[in-house]
């Protein structure tokens, strides 16, 4: 290549590093001149939080009842269908009533002829009869007094030998029959009574099994399952419905045994349910499991949820807080004093550096929860620390002004 050629690549290589080196040059001299940046310092400050346990649980109903009929034969009516709300004494299902209606009516029948025996009024008291006053035994009873006044009149007779000893003997013996008589009128009549009794319970029972032909919800709730149709036979003990009560509902949740020591029954559960509006709801542990879990190393804790207006369904799943302490002091910095990056959160303070300027120096943070527009600094910073109540735009060692 000739002189004259090198000499023009050669000026040109110069004139194009020249711009680049003299803007590396500029803007080094920018770095070293870059004014500090205006800070203001605020305070820790002191709060008082309560202590919480955050665990996860599910809803569950109140209670689970699966409803039969007491008795068998065939359905005639079913009054409610799956997800339908109840009331408390509400009919849900009912047999046909005609096979217990006549027994019911066989039953008075057979009341009436025991009672009719005894002589005694519908429904009088059994354990007031006076049993010498029975028909029978009144009868029973002359007889004997006539045979034992014929005794006493033969036996005078014989005295005065106006008859003969034999007329004594058999004066006497008629006497002994009618006693015998009368003791078994007696025991006829408690037979009677006895009878009497049993007849009212029989006729007691078919007028329940009238009433175990119905089914009747025992408290307010909501069918959950509906296991036969109208029209369908059922057998003594089939399932009918099942029905759910979910006013109050349990909220069931299983407590790592390093945090379940200090959760006892009465203190406060916040939760929210997932899927649902995100709105915190409120109840309170009523029962604390005795014993930890082998398995899982986990305490069950159940607590009570009320749910008038049935937004919350069993079988949702919950994320919940428990308050163990109410008031315990936190130290809080404004959320808007921490920086995070690479997840690492830290403050900045302010400190002098060997210039007599004065530096951002970074501390580094364990953050607990928010408090407003604070935020708990659970390690690293004390109350009455000063730190920069703005971190945006900072770094480490990077030049600031204090301002008010």
């Amino acid at each position: 290549m000739s002189a004259p050629r090198l000499a023009v690549l050669a000026f040109f290589a110069l004139a194009a590093c020249e711009p680049a080196s003299r803007g590396a040059g500029a803007s080094a001299g920018q770095s070293a001149a870059r004014p500090p940046k205006p800070v203001r310092l605020v305070a820790a400050a002191a709060a008082a939080l309560p202590t919480k346990v955050a665990v996860s649980g599910l809803l569950a109903a109140q209670e689970e009842l699966v409803l039969g009929m007491e008795v068998g034969g065939r359905l005639a009516s079913l009054a409610c269908d799956v997800g339908d709300a109840v009331a408390a004494g509400q009919l849900l299902a009912a047999l046909d009533e005609r096979d217990f209606q006549l027994a019911i009516e066989r039953a008075e029948a057979a009341v009436a002829a025991a009672e009719a025996r005894l002589g005694l009024g519908p429904d009088a008291p059994l354990d007031r009869f006076d049993l010498e006053r029975a028909p029978s035994v009144r009868e029973a009873q002359a007889v004997v007094v006539e045979a034992q006044l014929n005794r006493e009149r033969v036996a005078k007779l014989v005295e005065g030998s106006l008859q003969a000893a034999a007329q004594l003997e058999t004066a006497t013996a008629v006497l002994a029959v009618a006693e015998n008589r009368l003791h078994r009128a007696r025991d006829d009549v408690r037979t009677w009574l006895a009878e009497a009794q049993l007849r009212r319970i029989e006729r007691t029972q078919a007028q329940k099994r009238l009433l175990d032909a119905q089914v009747k919800a025992p408290w307010a709730g909501r069918v959950a399952v509906r296991h036969v149709a109208a029209g369908q036979v059922v057998q003594a003990g089939a399932a009918v419905v099942t029905l759910l009560r979910t006013e109050p509902l349990r909220l069931r949740m299983r407590v790592p045994d390093r945090l379940a020591f200090g959760i006892a029954a009465g203190q406060r559960v916040e939760f929210t349910v997932d899927g649902a509006d995100g709105v915190d709801r409120v109840g309170k542990v009523v029962r604390v499991g005795p014993a930890i879990d082998r398995d899982d190393r986990t305490r069950l804790v159940e607590a009570e949820v009320g749910n008038a207006d049935g937004a919350l369904l069993p079988g949702a799943f919950c994320r919940a807080r428990i308050v163990v302490a109410e008031a315990a002091p936190v130290v809080t910095v404004p959320k808007a004093a921490v920086a995070t990056f690479a997840g690492v959160d830290r403050v900045f303070t302010v400190a002098k550096d060997k210039d007599g300027g004065l530096r951002a120096k970074g501390v580094l943070v364990e953050l607990g929860r928010p408090v407003g527009d604070a935020i708990e600094v659970v390690r690293g910073v004390a109350v009455g620390d000063r730190v920069v109540a703005e971190s945006v735009g900072l770094a480490p060692e990077a030049p600031v002004q204090v301002v008010e």
